[in-house]
């Protein structure tokens, strides 16, 4: 962004043009967004988007940055649950489910994100998303530490995370119909905690 809106009417105008940009993309593909339609949309002047914005990919980049803001909260509430559920597999479930009906509620904006934004993996808020997985499997380890004991390394940790958002991915953008969601997750939280209890004592 070209400055950080300050007071609250300008934080509404930003977030109006995020919402707008959100709409054109989910109807009509990124082949369809511009400023001028961003503009249109969120009732604003073109003034007011170049205003904060040099180009559509910058409120695309701001978009994705909400998005993860939105995860991430997501992702710290669903942690702060581990203390309070005995079973591994019961928080690892939660945990995803918790991701997949997220990803899920966002899945149209998600699927042109995905298949039409030609930049999406150079965006920071992308590879965040990755780290934020990590930390929170990192963090849920630490908390259940003294039950389960398990020492899991950075290549496991990167393994355990790719794997899951890949499945929790393909199952939310490309997944058959006939594909339910429930056992996906079941069998996924399952292998996840084997995975986990079958590493070394630590």
């Amino acid at each position: 962004m070209k400055k950080e809106p300050r007071q609250a009417r300008s934080r509404a105008s930003v977030e109006a043009m995020l919402q707008a940009c959100a709409r054109i993309l989910e109807r009509r593909g990124y082949a369809g967004l511009s400023t001028n339609a961003v503009a249109e949309v969120a009732g604003v002047s073109i003034g007011s988007v170049y205003e904060y914005f040099p180009g559509k990919e910058a409120i695309v980049a701001r978009l994705a940055e909400s998005l993860l803001a939105e995860t991430t909260d997501l992702l710290q509430g669903r942690l702060a649950m581990t203390d309070q559920r005995s079973e591994l597999n019961v928080a690892m479930r939660h945990f995803l489910g918790a991701l997949h009906a997220l990803m899920h509620q966002h899945r149209r904006l998600l699927r042109v994100l995905v298949f039409q934004v030609p930049y999406l993996h150079q965006l920071p808020a992308t590879r965040k998303l990755q780290q934020e997985l990590q930390t929170v499997l990192q963090e849920g380890l630490k908390r259940t530490h003294e039950q389960y004991r398990v020492s899991v390394s950075p290549t496991t940790l990167y393994l355990m995370s790719t794997s899951a958002a890949g499945t929790l991915m393909h199952m939310v953008l490309m997944a058959p119909p006939s594909m339910g969601a429930e056992p996906v997750l079941d069998a996924l939280s399952q292998r996840l905690t084997q995975w986990l209890v079958s590493m070394p004592a630590s």
